[in-house]
């Protein structure tokens, strides 16, 4: 839901509203990590459904995988080519990546934990190396500019590709690979680590082991948080350093920066360890049954109907501003306080859409669809 407000600032917001610190918030402090606690509870969420039903045959259980994966990708492309025009359906989205790790984290089933975190600690290592041999800069720019308002009290800390917005996918099968390998907007190097560590945490809380490793869970997540920091201030003294293939770098979210992954994950394990903490291991009377709880719960059923519409709201109302006006003002309609007014109005409508949906047993819904989709292609359990 949060992400409605984060997409609104960022699309609709003008050039004045990216020096405030609204927008410098909602965009950076709230929508760099909250991608990645986005996938890591997919990962979770992947151990936590395949526990629901263990009888079910190792076969149809990666037939649906492969059904769910594949429609991730078909929805996420038609997604892309409604809201911003077929140009930009490589571009990468976060879906195509959840897609491709649905893959991946079955595979994984068969791993013990500690492959598979050294897996992840691997592809963030490796992730600078393979843009150094592998990718053009030039995608991303030869020049990185300071990010607004941070950069005034600690200038060279936050940059980003002076490029940013202006991402045009190639129709080419190597360049098309290599955005979603490398230079997409969420490529599977460095953004599957995320998934990865989500489905060790899906095993701990499968076996009931979460709970003891909280404590373990909140130092390292500040010990990351502590290194990406470190590495970002050391950067500082270092003008020449590439922000694309260094360690010792500036934070930078596109491309991710490797200080910018660190801190990710580290704010991530923390968010995570403290909302377990407080929704599972905190005794209650009862469950929480408010209203807030039940807006969480209905959207999180309409997930990936909820974030399809959100799209198709941004990118037709630039559309439709643009045929009455001449001008497409993508990332330069309005200041910060209307582009936020704009989202909570979006939200409301969402909400208020899915809980008419929900009325009607969700049908229509992209969940609904994949749902008969998967019973006509895998047959039922």
């Amino acid at each position: 839901m949060c992400m409605v407000l984060v997409h609104f600032i960022i699309y609709f917001g003008n050039e004045a509203a990216s020096h405030t610190w609204l927008y410098f918030i909602f965009n950076h402090l709230l929508g760099d990590w909250g991608a990645g606690g986005f996938l890591m509870i997919m990962g979770v969420s992947q151990v936590l459904s395949a526990a629901k039903r263990p009888e079910v045959p190792s076969r149809f259980l990666f037939n649906k995988v492969t059904v769910r994966a594949l429609y991730l990708f078909g929805v996420t492309l038609l997604m892309l080519a409604l809201a911003w025009g077929p140009q930009q359906i490589w571009q990468w989205d976060i879906l195509t990546l959840m897609g491709f790790s649905t893959l991946v984290l079955y595979f994984c089933r068969f791993l013990p934990s500690w492959l598979i975190l050294g897996l992840s600690a691997a592809v963030l290592v490796i992730t600078p190396w393979l843009r150094s041999w592998g990718a053009d800069g030039a995608l991303w720019g030869e020049t990185f500019l300071p990010t607004p308002v941070i950069s005034d009290y600690v200038p060279g800390l936050f940059v980003e590709t002076a490029l940013i917005g202006e991402f045009q996918a190639i129709w080419q099968l190597s360049s098309i690979l290599q955005g979603f390998l490398l230079t997409g907007a969420f490529p599977v190097f460095p953004w599957l680590i995320f998934p990865l560590i989500g489905f060790v945490l899906g095993r701990s809380i499968n076996a009931q082991r979460l709970p003891h490793k909280l404590p373990t869970l909140v130092i390292l997540g500040v010990m990351l948080v502590g290194l990406g920091l470190s590495g970002a201030f050391s950067s500082l003294i270092r003008p020449t350093v590439s922000v694309v293939t260094g360690y010792r770098v500036p934070l930078s979210f596109y491309p991710d920066s490797f200080t910018m992954m660190l801190c990710q994950q580290g704010i991530a394990l923390v968010v995570f360890a403290g909302l377990y903490y407080w929704l599972d291991v905190h005794q209650r009377s009862q469950p929480l049954a408010g209203l807030i709880t039940r807006i969480c719960k209905r959207t999180s059923g309409f997930s990936l109907t909820f974030y399809f519409l959100h799209y198709q709201l941004i990118g037709w109302s630039l559309a439709i501003i643009a045929l009455f006006t001449g001008q497409y003002r993508i990332f330069n309609l309005m200041n910060e306080q209307l582009a936020l007014l704009s989202g909570l109005v979006a939200l409301t409508l969402l909400e208020v859409l899915l809980a008419f949906w929900e009325r009607h047993g969700g049908r229509y819904s992209l969940e609904w669809v994949l749902g008969g989709v998967t019973a006509r292609v895998v047959g039922r359990s």
